[in-house]
């Protein structure tokens, strides 16, 4: 039976590593072809930025979101792992977490919203998530990558968080399309203003070569704004994209 697994990392990446995104990039691409999973996409989700807590540029975790077998867990774990240790820089401190996406515990996706807000002790964080078990693991000096993992998978699951890094078609399409276009070169499924006005299918946009839709209602929204007379994406292009 096919389910749906996620996979996050934090890499709390240094200044000489690929990180975090790029990393969650080619690690979606090592599963897909040793054969664990199948279409996936990858999202980036913010936490907190502040001094006391450690990172490079942005303070983002990604989630890698894809189908695969049921009793898959155990070996993806493994094979991430693996692929996080052999592309490991000196300094950083990676952490990665395994799920079902139907079976995230209840009181994930709120510790996911406080480490937007807050800085989050690692002893009360494990505390807090030891008696859940979960298929957890980080390496490093602070253990820091593990908060970050966690609470990327648990703000995936919500539905409702996140910026698509890694979507089909979405570093392919560019330039000039229309509406229609961008939602049939990619996995792309509503086009909006960021009020949530839906825009028809003959609108056309100037994608600037940066289509990174939000996922909002659990679906894969590119949100665009008026400038001048042009529709242009909505946010600005990120370093941590990958």
């Amino acid at each position: 039976m096919k389910t749906e697994w996620l996979v996050a990392i934090d890499d709390t990446d240094n200044h000489e590593s690929i990180g975090t995104g790029r990393l969650s990039r080619m690690l979606a691409d090592h599963l897909r072809e040793e054969g664990l999973l199948a279409a996936t996409s990858v999202t980036r989700h913010q936490l907190l930025v502040h001094p006391d807590v450690p990172y490079t540029s942005h303070n983002s975790s990604a989630c890698i979101a894809a189908t695969g077998d049921d009793g898959v867990g155990d070996k993806l774990f493994e094979l991430a792992q693996s692929f996080l240790v052999e592309h490991e820089h000196a300094g950083a401190n990676p952490g990665l977490f395994v799920v079902r996406a139907d079976r995230v515990p209840e009181g994930l996706p709120a510790l996911g919203r406080r480490a937007q807000q807050v800085v989050l002790d690692l002893q009360a964080f494990d505390a807090e998530i030891e008696p859940l078990r979960l298929r957890v693991w980080s390496r490093g000096d602070s253990g820091q990558g593990r908060i970050g993992a966690v609470c990327g998978a648990a703000l995936r699951s919500t539905g409702e968080d996140g910026r698509f890094i890694d979507l089909p078609g979405i570093r392919s399409l560019g330039g000039r399309a229309t509406v229609a276009e961008v939602i049939a070169g990619t996995g792309v499924e509503r086009v909006t203003t960021p009020d949530g006005e839906e825009l028809g299918p003959e609108v056309a946009l100037e994608t600037r070569d940066w289509i990174r839709p939000a996922l909002r209602g659990g679906k894969a929204v590119f949100i665009v704004r008026r400038e001048g007379e042009e529709w242009v994406p909505a946010q600005r292009r990120k370093q941590d994209d990958g």
